[in-house]
């Protein structure tokens, strides 16, 4: 059995085991202590979608038609999903996936998607299911391309991360027994919104959080004003909101890791 499991915009060195001062990733650090760990690895590209296409095609960016959000469209059949099946392997994708078309297998047997899409998100569909017509993943004003920090303002079970892992065992259990499964577990977070529940807030909000490095290329933006956007790419922060942005994305990854222990 295989399980391919990923995140999102998740720094190399926010790990225990690259030796991060505070963060908490036990079960990560684990996995790498008994396992391969390859600290020099990068990725070929630095959006999702391309990143994606590229881990899925096992190819470079160029040779797949990936160089950010557009470009040709998946050779399904090149896919490592469509690969796997045709091995015999019962294929499950559960979770983040930013593909396009949203909804399509790409060789998987089951796609439990959580896209961002109403409609087109199974998360969605299910949180509303439990909080009523009301329900908003991002009810608390952060966004999913923003730099806002705060708690998640639901219940830790409704969670997307949560979501994702629960999914994941239901799947499993429910795979064909006469084959042996590939799935891809696939986590948003730490992608914005930096929304940890709230023990895992409190991890880190109130730590004395290392300055991070900062190249000489950043000064050519420092004067672009952009606030109050709060999605805004570039733009001065203030040193609370800075710690808050950060202190959720601790939290965030700390979380993931404590579920994927349960997975």
């Amino acid at each position: 059995n295989v399980i391919l499991f990923t995140t999102d915009q998740h720094r190399g060195d926010y790990l225990g085991i690259a030796g991060h001062p505070l963060m908490e990733t036990p079960n990560l650090d684990a996995w790498a202590n008994h396992g391969l760990y390859f600290p020099n690895a990068y990725t070929e590209i630095p959006s999702t979608t391309g990143a994606r296409r590229v881990l899925h095609m096992g190819k470079g960016s160029y040779h797949c038609g990936a160089i950010g959000y557009l470009g040709a469209e998946w050779d399904e059949k090149q896919s490592i999903a469509w690969m796997m099946a045709q091995a015999g392997y019962h294929c499950i994708n559960v979770g983040w996936r930013n593909m396009n078309p949203r909804r399509k297998l790409y060789g998987y047997h089951n796609v439990i998607c959580h896209d961002l899409r109403k409609g087109e998100d199974d998360y969605m569909d299910w949180l509303e299911q439990q909080v009523g017509p009301e329900a908003m993943e991002r009810g608390h004003g952060s966004d999913a391309n923003g730099w806002i920090g705060r708690p998640w303002h639901l219940e830790e079970r409704l969670h997307p991360t949560v979501w994702t892992v629960d999914v994941a065992l239901d799947q499993i259990a429910k795979r064909d027994p006469t084959k042996p499964f590939f799935i891809w577990v696939s986590h948003l977070r730490p992608h914005s919104p930096y929304d940890p529940p709230q023990f895992y807030w409190d991890m880190y909000i109130n730590e004395d959080i290392p300055e991070p490095p900062i190249g000489d290329w950043c000064e050519e933006y420092r004067d672009i004003e952009l606030r109050p956007d709060r999605t805004a790419w570039a733009g001065e922060l203030t040193p609370a909101q800075t710690r808050r942005c950060r202190a959720g994305y601790m939290g965030c990854i700390s979380h993931i890791d404590y579920e994927m222990g349960r997975l």
